[in-house]
């Protein structure tokens, strides 16, 4: 106990930044999981390629990405609903 009081200054702080990034990567990983955002984004890149904006490589390579990423989260929901 005495050594516990003694060492808060030192992890006091530590737990704190330790439960603050915590929370912040489960805030990331909720954003990247959002398949309203990859589908906003999906739909940006469209546009971006019909104002000539990305040449149709860069399109296609990204939009195989998000696809992707909407595969990972549909496949994640399904496991949870089970």
């Amino acid at each position: 106990m005495l050594g516990k009081l003694l060492l808060f200054p030192v992890t006091g702080p530590l737990k704190g930044i330790v439960s603050l990034a915590e929370k912040i990567a489960e805030q990331v990983n909720l954003e990247n999981m959002d398949k309203g955002k990859v589908t906003k984004e999906l739909l940006e890149l469209q546009v971006q390629l019909d104002l000539g904006r990305i040449s149709e490589a860069e399109y296609a390579e990204r939009e195989k990405e998000l696809l992707e990423k909407l595969e990972e989260i549909t496949a994640m929901e399904r496991e949870e609903e089970v």
